[in-house]
């Protein structure tokens, strides 16, 4: 391979590579999608109870309370197309709320 050939090679390879390394959203910018999910999918679960707090317990499990109920809601992925790139495709997932 000659020295242009190289040079346009690598060139081709640097963009695509940095195309793909910026596909993904920033992680302030993922959680914060991920934090409006959960909120989300809690509201639809606990109705007219106000939010109180979201927490994080682990990767992709947040507890999210009100006044007198305790709701986990977990993140799950969604199928994508091989070989795409882009922001994580995901749901909330409530469980059942715990209330007293």
């Amino acid at each position: 391979m000659g020295i242009g050939r190289l040079a346009l090679f690598l060139g081709i390879a640097s963009v695509a590579s940095a195309s793909v390394a910026h596909a993904a959203l920033p992680p302030q910018f993922q959680r914060a999608k991920e934090l409006a999910a959960v909120v989300e999918a809690a509201a639809g679960v606990l109705g007219i109870r106000p939010i109180e707090s979201v927490q994080r317990l682990d990767v992709d499990l947040y507890r999210v309370q009100t006044e007198t109920c305790v709701l986990d809601v977990r993140i799950e992925d969604l199928p994508t197309q091989p070989g795409l790139v882009g922001p994580r495709k995901f749901r909330a997932v409530p469980g059942e709320p715990d209330c007293s």
